[in-house]
């Protein structure tokens, strides 16, 4: 083997936030962290759902390429706008909560879950 005598040792080890480390800004951050909630809510649906790609395109109004990249989870090809309707368009409901910095960080809460449906009165 190659590197068989080599030490099996992190070459860099993080003291807080992956973001910090590398070198991304506060706005960069909390926007990846707010699309990756969004991202990991809608695949667990889909996955619970067994929905294919191609009932996805019909359901999420979407090109085949932009469902493959969602799949694949490159969501830095999407805004927080269209995951959010993407996850409007599987039935969830996705709310962004802000609230003032806590000590451990500042990022804000993301709750998504199934809508609930509200019974219409004739």
């Amino acid at each position: 083997m190659k590197n068989a005598n080599r030490d099996n040792k992190p070459g860099h080890i993080t003291r807080g936030d992956i973001f910090d480390d590398l070198g991304f800004t506060p706005a960069e951050t909390l926007e990846a962290k707010i699309k990756a909630d969004i991202w990991q809510a809608v695949i667990q649906h889909i996955e619970k759902q067994s929905l294919t790609q191609v009932q996805l395109v019909d359901i999420l109004k979407a090109h085949q390429p932009d469902v493959s990249n969602l799949l694949n989870g490159k969501i830095s090809r999407f805004s927080i706008t269209k995951l959010i309707q993407y996850a409007g368009r599987l039935n969830l409901d996705a709310r962004v909560t802000v609230t003032p910095p806590k000590t451990g960080g500042s990022t804000p809460r993301l709750r998504i879950g199934r809508r609930r449906r509200v019974p219409v009165h004739a």
